[in-house]
């Protein structure tokens, strides 16, 4: 499917738990829920499967380690169960802070290959926790956040890391391969 960069939740605890809760409300029929280990925030594409050579991504992942650099970790509020085109996922706020960090990577990752290509995205920085299982399912996943999320609280997220990823779709959810881990330090 190609190369992208994410914020993965591997050790989130808190937030494993809270998905937990929220999906014991989401109705299988219409939904896949998305697995502890599947659980993501995408920032950028880096490039389509089959247009990056192994130096190209190492030559991508050295900007970015050198564009992140001084940045700091940070922490994520991840709340607010919404519908998200008929996905079922989480906001995460504050989206400055996301947004910042897809910027330096996106500027990283355009100084070795500027025909990038980057994916633009009008939606909030999200986490999603179900797939529709087909396609007309907005209203469904609309109410059901609605009625799922009534009860839920936020928890928060400490960002230590961004991956570099080779993505790839099966079925109704994602899987990938790490293939650079960008820490945040600064």
């Amino acid at each position: 499917m190609g190369y992208y960069w994410l914020l993965t939740f591997e050790h989130a605890v808190e937030l494993h738990a809270l998905v937990k809760g929220c999906q014991q409300s989401i109705d299988p029929t219409y939904f896949d829920l998305t697995t502890a280990d599947g659980l993501h925030l995408t920032l950028d594409r880096i490039a389509h499967d089959g247009e990056a050579s192994h130096d190209l991504l190492d030559s991508i992942g050295a900007a970015a380690r050198d564009a992140c650099r001084r940045q700091p970790s940070f922490t994520l509020t991840i709340g607010h169960l919404t519908n998200l085109r008929g996905a079922i996922g989480f906001i995460a706020s504050p989206h400055e802070m996301v947004h910042a960090l897809r910027d330096r990577l996106r500027a990283a990752t355009r100084s070795i290959y500027p025909d990038a290509p980057v994916k633009g995205s009008a939606s909030n920085p999200h986490v999603t926790v179900a797939y529709p299982v087909f396609e007309g399912l907005a209203e469904k996943a609309a109410a059901t956040a609605e009625k799922a999320g009534s009860t839920l609280e936020r928890v928060d997220v400490t960002v230590t890391e961004v991956v570099m990823v080779a993505l790839e779709r099966h079925s109704r959810s994602y899987q990938w391969d790490v293939v650079s881990r960008i820490r945040l330090s600064g």
